[in-house]
């Protein structure tokens, strides 16, 4: 019976480590949608929801490799401008998120921005400038755009008015307060264990 006391309890602790650690952190790569699809609730189960705000593209079909080259893979996705006025919005689905980016490359300055669910901002990333191949700004393709904030609700990527591509969508979730709570039991269990076993 003190085996199985101690084998549970053991059990708990490394469940909690996980957790306190945090969710895994997500990457969208975008490899499963057909070109030009509308990106809109194919990734609730993942935990985000793009909203119908944006449409892939591929690097076999529309998009233009040869100046915006997709981080990985074939596809990414782009602002088209008949979906949503150039802003791809992104909403968490579940847990908020303690951090969020994604691979960019655009004609122009792209900004990431962080909303809580008030509206009110976390905080933002920017590419600089243009930083397709060979832009006359010197940036390179693919630049991270990343904000770490507690109570990520959604993220907004945005342009200055021409167009950008997305890809590798990433992002981790604030872990469960009830699974935290039940990693630190665990831990705490295993701390008496060994102190009473010293005895």
């Amino acid at each position: 019976m003190k085996q199985i006391t101690i084998l549970f309890a053991l059990c708990l602790a490394l469940a909690g480590a996980n957790t306190v650690q945090g969710a895994p952190t997500i990457v969208i790569d975008f490899e499963s949608l057909a070109e030009f699809e509308i990106v809109d609730d194919q990734f609730l189960a993942l935990g985000a929801d793009f909203g119908a705000t944006t449409r892939a593209v591929s690097a076999a079909g529309a998009l233009d490799e040869a100046f915006f080259p997709p981080y990985s893979g074939d596809k990414a996705i782009w602002d088209d401008p008949q979906l949503s006025s150039g802003i791809i919005r992104i909403d968490t689905v579940g847990l908020p998120w303690v951090m969020a980016g994604a691979y960019v490359t655009g004609n122009t300055n792209v900004t990431l921005t962080a909303y809580a669910s008030d509206g009110s901002v976390l905080g933002s990333d920017s590419t600089g400038g243009a930083n397709y191949v060979s832009a006359s700004t010197g940036l390179l393709p693919n630049i991270f755009l990343g904000v770490t904030a507690k109570g990520i609700a959604y993220v907004e990527f945005c342009d200055t008015g021409n167009t950008y591509i997305v890809d590798d969508f990433t992002f981790k979730a604030i872990p469960a307060p009830g699974a935290i709570l039940l990693g630190g039991m665990g831990v705490g269990l295993v701390s008496w264990l060994r102190r009473r076993r010293s005895l």
